[in-house]
């Protein structure tokens, strides 16, 4: 990546042979740039990176404090996938790694420079927005770098309606930025993340949701689909793979009373959610749920039954790489009797692509939408 600030290697994480999207974008350059020639960095200034993927802005902002002496910058991100790769990136370009603070912790000001990129969830922004304005510095200034099809209008009265008014710059490369500054009466806010608490009678379940948890306000029709499907069991080494809130992990938990479940998922308000839920919903014994890159560093045939409801998208990015990588990764963990259970939109031809990796691949139900697919080795 090259920028007003200096030329960067920058690689996607995890790393993949035959990788075609870049680790990051113009708007990500035109931030970059817009610092070094406003002279906006220097030794004193404290930089907070909001919601980037890779790592690309923390590491331009990091070499240019690094040059003056300065601090490096903090990246606050629900995505641990970001952590790893903030932490290859900076190694990489022999930058100090900066600081990560996980989306349900609040990083601690004053901060000088806010730079935001704008997430999919609205709920996440007005959460990160009320939390992140009392850590900001008088006067800080907010920059939200966004390619200019990400910006639309519910968008845009959403910022205006938190932090005032707003200036753009002229789009370059079909990317923006967006500027505000930290409003003379900033909300003053609890430092804990916004909560969300709903009841799926259907499973005898309460459920507490952080704001950038997927389905946050009901069950999503994908995990009620895989739920409908549960194999007659019983097992005994569960994993539940894209774990989300954690209802697959405690419902299997509570089908299952002496198995014992593993939740993995990339995103740490997910498995903050899912901890929080089996607490309440008395598996917590049974349950345990980590952040992880699907199942990196999981033993080989260590699961009896692995139930899988895949993203189809990184971020803002639809690609199938991480269901693949789940696919993949499953076929080590999974014991030579076992049985991964997986669900996904019909179109996505999940059924041929599980056949590089399982012998036996069936449908189970029937669903307009969504199937359900059974894989053994």
């Amino acid at each position: 990546m090259l920028s007003a600030v200096g030329e960067l290697a920058m690689s996607r994480v995890p790393l993949v042979c035959k990788e075609t999207l870049q680790a990051f974008d113009q708007a990500d350059v035109l931030v970059l740039d817009y610092l070094h020639e406003k002279g906006l960095l220097h030794a004193a200034c404290r930089v907070l990176v909001v919601n980037e993927t890779f790592g690309a802005i923390t590491c331009g902002v990091t070499q240019s404090l690094q040059g003056l002496n300065g601090p490096a910058a903090t990246l606050w991100s629900d995505s641990h996938i970001a952590h790893l790769g903030l932490t290859f990136n900076a190694q990489a370009n022999a930058l100090t790694v900066a600081d990560f603070v996980q989306a349900q912790d609040t990083p601690k000001g004053p901060f000088d420079i806010v730079i935001l990129r704008l997430p999919k969830s609205h709920a996440l922004l007005r959460d990160q927005l009320c939390r992140v304005l009392p850590q900001m510095a008088l006067g800080a200034l907010i920059i939200m770098p966004v390619m200019v099809k990400h910006m639309d209008n519910s968008v845009y009265k959403l910022l205006e309606s938190i932090l005032g008014p707003l200036t753009t710059s002229l789009a370059l490369k079909k990317a923006r930025l967006v500027f505000a500054f930290k409003p003379t009466k900033a909300l003053k806010q609890d430092p804990k993340p916004e909560e969300t608490c709903w009841q799926l009678p259907s499973l005898g379940l309460f459920l507490q949701h952080f704001s950038g948890v997927f389905g946050r306000t009901k069950l999503d029709p994908g995990a009620q689909v895989l739920l409908d499907q549960f194999p007659p069991g019983p097992y005994e080494r569960v994993i539940d793979l894209g774990c989300g809130n954690g209802v697959q992990a405690i419902a299997a938990a509570k089908k299952w009373p002496l198995c014992q479940v593993i939740g993995i998922d990339e995103s740490y308000m997910s498995v903050a959610s899912a901890n929080i839920n089996a607490e309440h919903n008395n598996v917590a014994s049974q349950c345990e749920f980590r952040a992880n890159d699907c199942l990196t560093g999981m033993p080989e045939q260590s699961a009896d039954l692995i139930l899988c409801n895949p993203p189809f998208h990184q971020e803002r990015v639809v690609c199938d790489q991480i269901a693949i990588r789940m696919f993949d990764q499953a076929a080590q963990v999974l014991a030579k009797e076992g049985e991964l259970r997986v669900v996904g939109n019909r179109h996505l031809g999940y059924h041929a692509k599980l056949k590089r990796w399982f012998r036996r691949v069936e449908q189970v139900g029937n669903h307009p939408k969504f199937v359900v697919l059974k894989a053994r080795l």
